[in-house]
């Protein structure tokens, strides 16, 4: 089997095959096993005595594998007695979740006509990994996820968190052993900046602050404590990925595909030598306002 690509669901299957020879020709081995190791490292092993593998002909075998976690998958054929031989191989499996993109495939394949359904894999891989080569650039995601996140509160009064849109509970734990038993109401706390939402492109909440009687546990902790004594569940990332990101995200995932044409990522050869390829300064410049420990551009 060919490293192939399939969305992970377990409606779609691998099937994986194998033809034992000897001296070029198919022939049965007397025992034939199969073991496949999904992404997490659990190994399974099947066999053609337990009637576990399919025979399709002399020396030939299969087995139908359900795609059920994304990531790379292992097989490998064991034949003994008349037909001794070893066969290894991987495959990949991708999701078909595509939230958070900031490049979506149909954007990325609308910027460069690309109108078939040939380079789809290679595509949607490009959008990955631009989307998490921003993320880590910037030091932070520009799309929504709905998560409970706990934090260390530095004084009583001020709590610095990520990128926040929405607060649906906030809890706190004074005791410090990871229950949290008081439960705040929206009129404990303010969040900050006081006009994030509303501004020209509206922006995260980056800090929360008390304006009741309520205040944050932040004692003196002790070996037997807990630290992060915060807990919030709420929608992180910004209100809307902002166009900038958008726009960069295209230039890149466009850039990033055309890599692949490009041998160690040397663009074509001038008088002083190989001119290789860089980084697009448009797209680098817009996403320049948005890091949160901002570099110096030239």
């Amino acid at each position: 089997m060919a490293a192939e690509v399939f969305f992970a669901n377990t409606n779609e299957i691998a099937t994986v095959t194998n033809t034992f020879e000897v001296s070029d020709v198919a022939t049965d081995p007397t025992t034939v096993s199969l073991v496949i190791t999904d992404p997490s490292g659990t190994a399974t092993t099947y066999t053609y005595a337990l009637a576990e593998i399919t025979r399709d002909s002399t020396g030939v075998y299969h087995k139908d594998i359900p795609c059920t976690a994304a990531g790379t998958w292992q097989y490998v054929w064991i034949g003994t007695g008349t037909a001794t031989d070893v066969v290894a191989g991987t495959w990949a499996v991708v999701s078909t979740d595509l939230s958070g993109l900031y490049c979506t495939p149909e954007l990325l394949k609308d910027r460069t006509g690309i109108s078939d359904a040939l380079d789809d894999v290679a595509i949607l891989a490009a959008c990955r990994a631009v989307k998490r080569w921003i993320d880590r650039h910037c030091d932070r995601h520009f799309n929504r996820v709905t998560a409970t996140k706990t934090f260390a509160p530095d004084n009583w009064y001020c709590l610095k968190v990520p990128d926040l849109v929405s607060v649906t509970a906030l809890k706190t734990d004074s005791a410090g052993d990871g229950t949290f038993e008081t439960t705040w109401t929206t009129t404990d706390y303010q969040l900050l900046p006081v006009n994030a939402a509303v501004e020209i492109e509206s922006e995260p909440y980056t800090e929360i602050r008390t304006v009741a009687a309520l205040t944050f546990p932040a004692t003196a902790y002790t070996p037997s404590s807990r630290a992060d004594r915060v807990q919030i569940v709420g929608v992180w990332g910004w209100p809307e990925v902002p166009a900038p990101i958008t726009e960069a995200a295209k230039i890149l995932s466009g850039d990033y595909l055309k890599l692949g044409g490009m041998a160690f990522g040397v663009q074509g050869y001038g008088d002083y030598g190989a001119v290789r390829a860089r980084m697009s300064s448009p797209a680098m410049e817009m996403l320049a306002p948005y890091r949160l420990t901002p570099i110096l551009m030239r």
